[in-house]
């Protein structure tokens, strides 16, 4: 059995930079592994799991469901990329709308969240909207979509080292 195992979902590569840096983050000495959901066949088991998603309309995607809810006397964080709601209270949400798909018997360490980029299909999106709804609105959306390119950044990645810090605190 692995000490860490890093589980994470991606699909603009946002979350996996985050998985990469939190892989790194983990002490080295200890038996640890990374690993896509999407190619992971459920073989691997750790003491401390680290799970990551992009958010999916406030909350995770099912394959992340499905593991947050198969852990059984694991520690457990989570960590995830979003592109709109940089904000705490939409981070807030997020841990909370995952977090209930932990089992009881789970210890729960917390969660780090920061923005992430958007495909520009996104902005193309919201372009698209111009004239057919609240312009005020689409300017919102737009200059969310534009602070979200140069995430995540430098401090986004500097902050999850430090959650992994105080994660592995926890722990011991």
């Amino acid at each position: 059995m692995l000490k860490n195992l890093v589980v994470y979902a991606s699909e603009t590569g946002n979350t996996k930079k985050l998985a990469e840096v939190i892989f790194d983050a983990l002490p080295s000495s200890t038996g640890k592994d990374i690993v896509d959901v999407r190619t992971w066949n459920g073989k691997l088991d750790a003491e401390n799991y680290f799970v990551g998603f992009w958010a999916n309309r406030g909350s995770c995607s099912l394959e992340i469901i499905d593991i947050l809810s198969s852990l059984r006397k694991k520690n457990i964080a989570l960590f995830g990329t979003c592109g709109m709601g940089n904000t705490n209270t939409y981070y807030h949400k997020l841990e909370q709308n995952a977090k209930v798909w932990i089992p009881d018997d789970n210890r729960y360490l917390g969660a780090y969240f920061c923005q992430g980029k958007m495909q520009p299909s996104i902005r193309d999106k919201y372009e698209s909207y111009r004239g057919k709804c609240d312009d005020n609105k689409i300017d919102l959306m737009l200059s969310f979509f534009d602070d979200a390119l140069s995430h995540p950044d430098n401090q986004d990645l500097l902050k999850a080292h430090l959650f992994v810090d105080e994660c592995m605190k926890k722990i011991s």
